[in-house]
């Protein structure tokens, strides 16, 4: 039995206490041509022993990923550009969302016309996520390496929409928590709102196992 996604409703017991921190006490980034569509907040937004939380949730001990924006509040408005779409989240164990936009600015629409976390099937190798070992890469993707498939399947395809099948989108929704395995090959959906008080506002997650743990991540690829 393997565990890939976990949903969580009413995560924060003080959501509103939470979004207002987003909106009163964070800084965010200047708006810019990012990877990814929006922009992040310098300060990191976590509660207290936040590890050990998330370590019972997922049943495996993690350590949250500050260098690569673990924790920080994220923004994105309708008009946002980005340049990856379909990615994964190298280096990591888990992966994680807390939607902190209130349902009424929310629109509506499902599959890739929703605002939640989406999920895909590559279409010229069936697959819906990266391979883990490089004997997986040789059989499944025919390359040497699972750094290489990694490079060939986002490198090649990951901006290109029609090379991907649609498979499942976790729904946004106020004070949601969405985990999954950040080897699924996913994007973020679709941008809203004219400011950050109506506009697609999350708060990022990133794990990696403790040092020394033998807990499968997602190979580095670089960027």
């Amino acid at each position: 039995m393997f565990q890939s996604f976990i949903v969580i409703d009413d995560f924060y017991q003080n959501p509103d206490e939470v979004r207002g921190v987003a909106l009163e006490k964070c800084t965010f980034n200047e708006a810019g041509r990012g990877i990814y569509p929006g922009r992040n907040s310098k300060e990191f937004v976590m509660p207290p022993n936040a590890d050990q939380m998330f370590s019972q949730i997922l049943r495996e001990p993690v350590v949250g990923r500050r260098d690569i924006a673990h924790g920080k509040m994220r923004i994105a408005l309708k008009g946002d550009e980005r340049i990856a779409k379909v990615h994964v989240d190298d280096g990591c164990s888990w992966a994680g969302i807390v939607y902190l936009t209130r349902d009424e600015d929310i629109p509506a629409g499902s599959g890739e016309q929703g605002a939640g976390t989406q999920f895909f099937r590559h279409k010229a190798t069936g697959s819906d996520r990266a391979p883990l070992t490089d004997r997986e890469a040789q059989e499944k993707f025919g390359v040497p390496t699972a750094v290489e498939a990694l490079k060939k399947v986002i490198g090649k395809d990951g901006r290109d929409m029609s090379k991907w099948d649609h498979v499942l989108t976790l729904p946004m929704k106020y004070n949601r928590c969405v985990l999954f395995r950040p080897w699924f090959w996913h994007t973020s959906g679709i941008e809203f709102g004219d400011r950050i008080e109506n506009g697609r506002l999350v708060q990022l997650l990133f794990f990696k196992p403790p040092q020394g743990a033998k807990v499968q991540t997602v190979p580095v690829a670089g960027r």
